[in-house]
């Protein structure tokens, strides 16, 4: 069973198209979870008018911010093999199928895919966001520096998921503490395939809740506490 997780908020703008490509590639048994964070657009409303079963939403009770949104959306997740999904992308047709299969032929515990990065309008400006030395694959350490994964190509076995969760308290950023977790202690592969549209735009969602990440303190604070959890989490 595959399940989509996606965290949503104030994303009326974008999230039907992202709906739309998604379940146009679930099986019968499958299921998007989306868990929304309190919007107070008409986001609620778009996910509510869809007719189809596979598609199960819940609303976060808090405590709030992308991180624990998605964390409350991984907790609802029935599926043997999940996705994290932004609720302003597009999926392009066949990235769960050929995903899932990188992932099982593998033996992988933990995936990215490629993706092409576009304008709001979906024109492409990077047609490769990963490339050269610049991937998910680096060495851990390279990763703790500057981060390579992106949460939305990522594909994981639920073992993977579990493992990594609940998130520790102070942790900004999910798909980071995510990855440096599966690269230490489990099995990572990288799919060099382009497999989605990452849309960045001016209402793209902080995950700093409003934190100055950019001061040199804030940064070496920030990864001692990720350091530390690693270190403690078996």
């Amino acid at each position: 069973m595959i399940s989509v997780c996606m965290a949503s908020f104030n994303g009326e703008r974008y999230i039907r198209q992202q709906i739309d490509s998604i379940l146009q590639q679930l099986g019968d048994g499958d299921e998007l979870v989306i868990s929304d964070d309190g919007s107070c657009d008409a986001t609620a409303d778009i996910i509510r008018s869809y007719a189809d079963r596979r598609l199960r939403f819940f609303c976060n009770p808090g405590p709030h911010g992308v991180t624990h949104n998605f964390q409350h959306a991984l907790r609802q997740a029935q599926g043997d093999i999940l996705f994290l999904a932004d609720q302003d992308d597009v999926w392009l047709p066949g990235k769960i199928e050929r995903q899932v299969r990188f992932l099982v032929e593998g033996g992988y515990d933990v995936v990215s895919c490629n993706c092409a990065l576009t304008d709001a309008e979906l024109n492409i400006v990077q047609p490769r966001y990963y490339h050269g030395r610049w991937n998910p694959l680096r060495p851990w350490w390279c990763n703790f520096v500057k981060d390579a994964w992106l949460g939305c190509c990522m594909a994981l076995r639920r073992e993977a998921v579990l493992r990594t969760m609940p998130f520790p308290p102070r942790v900004a950023t999910h798909d980071m503490w995510m990855a440096l977790y599966a690269q230490r202690h489990l099995r990572c592969g990288f799919q060099d395939e382009v497999l989605q549209l990452y849309r960045r735009h001016d209402a793209t969602a902080s995950f700093a809740g409003g934190r100055s990440t950019n001061s040199l303190r804030y940064r070496i604070s920030y990864r001692a506490y990720l350091l530390w959890h690693l270190l403690l989490r078996r």
